[in-house]
C-alpha cells in the first residue's frame, strides 16, 4: 500500500471533517441561533410591558436572499366563469386597471394581482355545518381558481361574526409568502367574500444577507407599543416569510422584490405586526399604501413595454 497516499487521503478528509464541524458550530452556537439567554430576557421584557405570549420563539435566523415577483394580470373571461354561473347577468366595466363585475347578487373588483369578491346571499352549497364544511367549500372553490392557486395552503381558521374566515397561503421553497393569499369569509349561506392576491414567483435573487433574529422583532414591537395600554395583550404565534419591501425600494423594472419579513399575532386582533428581518424595523400602514401605488406603476409600466 502507498501510505504516503493514504496519509495524504487522510488529511484532506480531516480538513474535510473539520470544516463541517466548524459550520455546524457556527450554525448552532454562533449569532444564528437564539440562547436560552436571549429567549428568558424577551419573556422577561414582555411579561414586565404586561404582554403575555403563548408561543415559542423562532429559534434559528439564517442569513436570506431576496425572492423576485412578477405582477401577473388576470384573464378577465377566466375570472368571469370562476365566479359567476353561465346563465348569470354580468355587466363589465374597466377603468384603467380596474375591472368591476356585476351581477343580481354577487359583485367582483380585479385590479392588477388581487381580486376582492362579495356575495351578500351567500354562494356556494354548504355540505353541512360548521368549521369542516366551509373548510370542504373553501377547498372546493380555490380548485376552481386554477393552477395558480395549487400550491396554497389552508394556514389558519378563525370564527369571526358568526362565520369563519380561512386564510390560505403560498410558499416556496419552505417560505411563506405573505402577498400570496386567498381568504374566504363563509357562514352557513356559504361564501360571502374572497379577498386574494397573487404575484408569479420569479426565484430567489442577490445573494445571502443577514436577519434579525426573533427576539430582536419582539423588541422592536415592544418599542413600537411602548405608550399603548398592553394590557390583556397576548402573542400568540409568530412567523417569518416573505413581503414587500419598503416603499422607496419596492419597483426594480417591471418585477417586484420580497423580503424576509417578521409577522406577529395578537390574539384578537386582525392584522399581524411586521418587522423587516433586514433592518428590524416595523412594517408601517404608510409602506402598505406605498405598495398599492407602486404595484400599479409596475403593471403600467409592463403593459407599456
Amino acid at each position: 500500500m502507498d501510505w504516503r497516499k493514504a496519509k495524504r487521503i487522510i488529511m484532506v478528509m480531516l480538513i474535510a471533517l473539520n470544516a463541517v464541524l466548524f459550520c455546524a458550530n457556527r450554525y448552532y452556537y454562533n449569532n444564528y441561533r437564539l440562547t436560552q439567554d436571549e429567549e428568558t430576557a424577551v419573556f422577561k421584557l414582555l411579561a414586565q410591558n404586561g404582554i403575555g405570549i403563548y408561543t415559542d420563539l423562532i429559534s434559528d435566523y439564517s442569513p436570506m436572499k431576496q425572492l423576485d415577483v412578477t405582477v401577473s394580470s388576470p384573464d378577465i373571461d377566466e375570472i368571469k366563469t370562476m365566479f359567476f354561473d353561465a346563465d348569470d347577468s354580468v355587466t363589465v366595466s374597466a377603468e384603467l386597471e380596474k375591472t368591476v363585475m356585476k351581477s343580481y347578487s354577487a359583485e367582483l373588483v380585479a385590479e392588477n394581482s388581487k381580486i376582492s369578491y362579495s356575495c351578500p346571499t351567500g354562494c356556494g352549497n354548504m355540505t353541512g355545518v360548521g368549521k369542516k364544511a366551509a373548510q370542504d367549500l373553501a377547498n372546493s372553490f380555490l380548485k376552481k381558481m386554477g393552477s395558480d392557486y395549487d400550491s396554497y395552503v389552508l394556514d389558519r381558521v378563525t370564527y369571526k361574526n358568526g362565520g369563519y374566515q380561512l386564510e390560505y397561503y403560498e410558499y416556496y421553497k419552505g417560505y411563506k409568502l405573505f402577498c400570496n393569499y386567498c381568504t374566504f369569509f363563509i357562514d352557513d349561506n356559504g361564501i360571502k367574500t374572497i379577498e386574494s392576491e397573487d404575484y408569479d414567483i420569479n426565484g430567489f435573487v442577490e445573494e445571502n444577507k443577514g436577519i434579525c433574529s426573533s427576539s430582536e422583532a419582539i423588541l422592536t414591537y415592544v418599542y413600537d407599543n411602548k405608550n399603548s395600554d398592553n394590557a390583556g395583550k397576548f402573542i400568540e404565534d409568530m412567523e417569518i416569510g416573505y413581503d414587500f419591501k419598503e416603499s422607496e425600494e419596492i419597483v426594480d423594472g417591471t418585477k417586484i422584490r420580497l423580503v424576509p419579513c417578521y409577522h406577529i399575532y395578537l390574539l384578537n386582533e386582525d392584522k399581524p405586526f411586521a418587522v423587516y428581518a433586514y433592518t428590524n424595523t416595523a412594517k408601517t400602514k404608510a409602506d402598505n399604501i406605498s405598495m398599492s401605488a407602486a404595484d400599479s406603476s409596475v403593471v403600467f409600466a409592463h403593459e407599456n413595454k
